[in-house]
Protein backbone atom coordinates (compact mmCIF):
# COMPACT_ATOMS: atom_id res chain seq x y z
CA UNK A 1 0.00 0.00 0.00
CA UNK A 2 1.00 3.27 -0.83
CA UNK A 3 0.97 6.47 1.06
CA UNK A 4 -1.53 8.07 -0.57
CA UNK A 5 -3.31 4.69 -0.04
CA UNK A 6 -2.81 4.75 3.45
CA UNK A 7 -4.27 8.49 3.52
CA UNK A 8 -7.15 7.44 1.59
CA UNK A 9 -8.06 4.25 3.97
CA UNK A 10 -7.91 6.41 7.07
CA UNK A 11 -9.87 9.04 6.06
CA UNK A 12 -12.43 7.04 4.56
CA UNK A 13 -14.87 6.38 7.78
CA UNK A 14 -15.20 10.46 7.01
CA UNK A 15 -15.69 10.72 3.48
CA UNK A 16 -18.14 7.91 3.88
CA UNK A 17 -20.41 9.91 6.10
CA UNK A 18 -19.95 12.98 4.27
CA UNK A 19 -21.17 11.16 1.33
CA UNK A 20 -23.76 9.70 2.88
CA UNK A 21 -24.76 12.70 4.81
CA UNK A 22 -28.78 13.29 5.83
CA UNK A 23 -28.20 16.42 3.33
CA UNK A 24 -28.45 14.94 0.30
CA UNK A 25 -32.00 12.96 1.29
CA UNK A 26 -33.16 16.62 2.82
CA UNK A 27 -32.70 17.76 -1.51
CA UNK A 28 -36.09 17.17 -2.89
CA UNK A 29 -36.43 20.62 -4.73
CA UNK A 30 -35.22 23.52 -6.42
CA UNK A 31 -35.94 25.72 -2.70
CA UNK A 32 -33.68 23.29 -1.16
CA UNK A 33 -30.95 23.85 -3.93
CA UNK A 34 -31.41 27.12 -2.97
CA UNK A 35 -30.72 27.14 0.85
CA UNK A 36 -27.81 25.17 0.18
CA UNK A 37 -26.30 27.16 -2.76
CA UNK A 38 -26.69 30.30 -0.46
CA UNK A 39 -23.93 28.50 1.90
CA UNK A 40 -22.05 26.47 -0.34
CA UNK A 41 -20.84 29.39 -2.19
CA UNK A 42 -18.57 29.79 0.84
CA UNK A 43 -16.68 26.94 -0.03
CA UNK A 44 -16.63 27.56 -3.61
CA UNK A 45 -15.00 31.06 -2.42
CA UNK A 46 -12.75 29.85 -0.07
CA UNK A 47 -11.38 27.15 -2.33
CA UNK A 48 -10.36 29.46 -4.50
CA UNK A 49 -7.97 31.07 -1.95
CA UNK A 50 -6.80 27.76 -1.26
CA UNK A 51 -5.87 27.20 -5.13
CA UNK A 52 -4.09 30.76 -4.72
CA UNK A 53 -2.46 29.98 -1.62
CA UNK A 54 -0.59 26.94 -3.45
CA UNK A 55 0.14 28.59 -6.55
CA UNK A 56 1.93 31.16 -4.30
CA UNK A 57 3.77 28.36 -2.83
CA UNK A 58 4.68 26.06 -6.08
CA UNK A 59 5.17 29.25 -8.69
CA UNK A 60 6.92 32.59 -8.58
CA UNK A 61 4.27 35.41 -8.22
CA UNK A 62 6.60 38.39 -7.07
CA UNK A 63 9.01 40.43 -9.15
CA UNK A 64 12.17 40.17 -10.34
CA UNK A 65 11.16 36.86 -11.11
CA UNK A 66 12.99 33.98 -10.42
CA UNK A 67 12.64 30.21 -11.07
CA UNK A 68 11.16 27.09 -8.86
CA UNK A 69 12.77 24.64 -7.42
CA UNK A 70 10.19 22.18 -8.81
CA UNK A 71 9.40 23.03 -12.03
CA UNK A 72 6.54 20.05 -12.11
CA UNK A 73 4.92 21.52 -9.04
CA UNK A 74 4.72 24.61 -10.87
CA UNK A 75 2.65 23.02 -13.65
CA UNK A 76 0.61 21.09 -11.44
CA UNK A 77 -0.94 24.14 -10.02
CA UNK A 78 -0.73 26.45 -13.13
CA UNK A 79 -2.93 24.25 -14.81
CA UNK A 80 -5.50 23.82 -12.37
CA UNK A 81 -5.49 27.81 -12.21
CA UNK A 82 -6.20 28.17 -15.32
CA UNK A 83 -9.25 25.43 -15.04
CA UNK A 84 -10.62 26.85 -11.86
CA UNK A 85 -9.72 30.59 -12.68
CA UNK A 86 -10.38 31.08 -16.18
CA UNK A 87 -12.48 28.38 -17.36
CA UNK A 88 -14.48 28.52 -20.56
CA UNK A 89 -18.20 29.33 -19.27
CA UNK A 90 -21.58 27.64 -21.15
CA UNK A 91 -21.22 30.81 -23.43
CA UNK A 92 -17.44 29.99 -24.12
CA UNK A 93 -16.22 32.77 -22.56
CA UNK A 94 -13.35 32.98 -20.09
CA UNK A 95 -14.86 33.33 -16.86
CA UNK A 96 -13.77 31.80 -13.02
CA UNK A 97 -15.58 28.90 -11.50
CA UNK A 98 -16.90 31.23 -8.74
CA UNK A 99 -18.57 33.54 -11.13
CA UNK A 100 -20.18 30.47 -12.84
CA UNK A 101 -21.55 29.41 -9.34
CA UNK A 102 -22.97 33.00 -8.52
CA UNK A 103 -24.98 33.57 -12.17
CA UNK A 104 -25.76 29.69 -11.50
CA UNK A 105 -27.13 30.91 -8.41
CA UNK A 106 -28.95 33.95 -9.62
CA UNK A 107 -30.42 32.40 -12.13
CA UNK A 108 -31.97 29.32 -10.09
CA UNK A 109 -33.27 32.01 -7.92
CA UNK A 110 -30.57 31.56 -4.75
CA UNK A 111 -29.26 35.12 -3.11
CA UNK A 112 -25.62 35.87 -3.85
CA UNK A 113 -26.02 38.54 -2.09
CA UNK A 114 -24.28 38.17 1.15
CA UNK A 115 -21.49 36.51 -1.10
CA UNK A 116 -21.18 39.56 -2.96
CA UNK A 117 -21.46 42.12 0.42
CA UNK A 118 -18.33 39.48 2.15
CA UNK A 119 -16.19 40.14 -1.09
CA UNK A 120 -16.43 44.30 -1.26
CA UNK A 121 -15.60 43.98 2.97
CA UNK A 122 -12.31 41.91 1.68
CA UNK A 123 -11.76 44.41 -1.14
CA UNK A 124 -12.15 46.82 1.90
CA UNK A 125 -9.26 45.67 3.49
CA UNK A 126 -11.09 43.80 6.31
CA UNK A 127 -10.09 40.48 7.20
CA UNK A 128 -12.13 37.04 6.59
CA UNK A 129 -12.95 36.44 10.30
CA UNK A 130 -13.95 40.46 10.41
CA UNK A 131 -15.97 40.35 7.08
CA UNK A 132 -17.81 37.28 8.37
CA UNK A 133 -18.48 38.69 11.79
CA UNK A 134 -19.44 42.03 10.68
CA UNK A 135 -21.85 40.47 7.88
CA UNK A 136 -23.59 37.51 10.32
CA UNK A 137 -22.41 35.11 8.43
CA UNK A 138 -23.45 31.44 9.89
CA UNK A 139 -21.65 30.06 12.52
CA UNK A 140 -20.61 26.86 10.85
CA UNK A 141 -19.63 28.58 7.41
CA UNK A 142 -17.52 31.24 9.54
CA UNK A 143 -15.98 28.02 10.82
CA UNK A 144 -15.36 26.36 7.92
CA UNK A 145 -13.86 29.46 6.11
CA UNK A 146 -11.79 30.24 9.47
CA UNK A 147 -10.34 26.47 9.37
CA UNK A 148 -9.00 27.31 5.41
CA UNK A 149 -7.66 30.33 6.11
CA UNK A 150 -5.41 28.83 9.16
CA UNK A 151 -4.76 25.95 7.32
CA UNK A 152 -3.30 28.66 4.21
CA UNK A 153 -1.54 30.72 7.06
CA UNK A 154 0.41 27.60 8.12
CA UNK A 155 2.76 28.68 4.86
CA UNK A 156 3.57 25.37 4.31
CA UNK A 157 2.55 23.76 0.77
CA UNK A 158 2.08 20.37 1.66
CA UNK A 159 -0.60 21.28 4.54
CA UNK A 160 -2.16 23.57 2.07
CA UNK A 161 -2.33 21.33 -0.41
CA UNK A 162 -3.67 18.74 1.73
CA UNK A 163 -6.83 20.56 2.41
CA UNK A 164 -7.08 21.40 -1.07
CA UNK A 165 -6.72 17.91 -1.73
CA UNK A 166 -8.59 15.88 0.35
CA UNK A 167 -10.91 18.39 1.79
CA UNK A 168 -13.26 19.08 -0.41
CA UNK A 169 -16.73 17.08 -0.95
CA UNK A 170 -18.33 15.04 -3.18
CA UNK A 171 -21.46 16.92 -4.05
CA UNK A 172 -23.52 14.04 -5.49
CA UNK A 173 -23.96 16.24 -8.88
CA UNK A 174 -26.47 13.63 -10.37
CA UNK A 175 -29.20 14.16 -7.63
CA UNK A 176 -28.53 17.95 -8.23
CA UNK A 177 -29.09 17.50 -12.01
CA UNK A 178 -32.02 15.28 -11.69
CA UNK A 179 -33.97 18.28 -9.65
CA UNK A 180 -33.08 20.83 -12.48
CA UNK A 181 -33.99 18.46 -15.06
CA UNK A 182 -37.71 17.64 -13.40
CA UNK A 183 -38.48 21.41 -12.67
CA UNK A 184 -37.56 22.17 -16.08
CA UNK A 185 -40.08 19.77 -17.11
CA UNK A 186 -42.62 20.70 -15.16
CA UNK A 187 -42.37 24.20 -16.41
CA UNK A 188 -40.82 24.85 -20.41
CA UNK A 189 -39.93 28.22 -18.98
CA UNK A 190 -37.71 27.47 -16.76
CA UNK A 191 -34.02 26.82 -17.65
CA UNK A 192 -31.34 26.43 -15.19
CA UNK A 193 -28.71 26.10 -17.78
CA UNK A 194 -25.68 27.74 -15.61
CA UNK A 195 -25.82 25.63 -13.10
CA UNK A 196 -26.44 22.41 -14.68
CA UNK A 197 -22.67 23.29 -17.05
CA UNK A 198 -21.23 24.17 -13.86
CA UNK A 199 -22.15 20.72 -12.11
CA UNK A 200 -20.94 18.78 -15.43
CA UNK A 201 -17.69 21.10 -15.91
CA UNK A 202 -16.99 20.55 -12.59
CA UNK A 203 -16.85 17.22 -13.02
CA UNK A 204 -15.43 16.74 -15.97
CA UNK A 205 -12.51 18.57 -14.64
CA UNK A 206 -11.94 16.90 -11.52
CA UNK A 207 -12.77 13.16 -12.17
CA UNK A 208 -10.79 13.86 -15.33
CA UNK A 209 -7.64 16.06 -14.31
CA UNK A 210 -7.46 17.76 -10.79
CA UNK A 211 -8.13 15.05 -8.93
CA UNK A 212 -5.25 13.13 -10.26
CA UNK A 213 -3.23 16.18 -9.98
CA UNK A 214 -3.42 16.66 -6.76
CA UNK A 215 -2.76 13.64 -5.71
CA UNK A 216 0.38 14.02 -8.07
CA UNK A 217 0.87 17.22 -5.92
CA UNK A 218 1.12 15.85 -2.28
CA UNK A 219 3.60 13.30 -3.75
CA UNK A 220 5.91 15.67 -5.10
CA UNK A 221 5.37 17.91 -1.74
CA UNK A 222 5.84 14.87 0.59
CA UNK A 223 8.19 12.77 -0.89
CA UNK A 224 9.60 10.68 2.28
CA UNK A 225 9.03 12.84 4.72
CA UNK A 226 6.97 11.07 7.35
CA UNK A 227 5.86 14.23 8.92
CA UNK A 228 4.97 15.80 6.19
CA UNK A 229 2.56 12.79 5.53
CA UNK A 230 1.59 12.93 9.49
CA UNK A 231 0.11 16.82 8.78
CA UNK A 232 -1.07 15.66 5.50
CA UNK A 233 -3.62 13.43 7.39
CA UNK A 234 -4.25 15.61 10.46
CA UNK A 235 -5.28 18.24 8.14
CA UNK A 236 -7.47 15.65 5.64
CA UNK A 237 -9.23 14.89 9.05
CA UNK A 238 -9.91 18.11 9.87
CA UNK A 239 -11.06 19.46 6.74
CA UNK A 240 -13.46 16.58 6.42
CA UNK A 241 -14.76 17.16 9.92
CA UNK A 242 -15.56 20.46 8.91
CA UNK A 243 -16.79 19.84 5.88
CA UNK A 244 -19.65 17.76 7.54
CA UNK A 245 -20.52 20.57 10.44
CA UNK A 246 -21.68 22.72 7.24
CA UNK A 247 -23.50 19.97 5.64
CA UNK A 248 -24.86 19.99 9.32
CA UNK A 249 -25.43 23.27 8.75
CA UNK A 250 -26.80 23.26 5.74
CA UNK A 251 -29.85 20.65 7.20
CA UNK A 252 -30.92 22.62 9.62
CA UNK A 253 -31.67 25.75 7.36
CA UNK A 254 -33.30 23.50 5.10
CA UNK A 255 -35.44 21.90 8.09
CA UNK A 256 -36.03 25.28 9.29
Amino acid sequence: MTTIDNIQAQIAPLRKALINHSLYQKLSNIEDIRSFMEQHVFAVWDFMSLLKGLQKHLTCTETPWVPNENAKLSRFINEIVLGEESDLNEAGLPQSHFDMYLEAMEQIGAKPDLMQQFIIQIKKGLSVKEAAQKLGVKPAVQEFINFTFSVIDSKQAHIIAAAFTFGREDLIPDMFLEIIKNEEAEDQKISYSKLTYYLKRHIELDGDEHGPLSLLMIQELCGDDTQKWEDVLTTALQALEHRIKLWDSVVEEILA
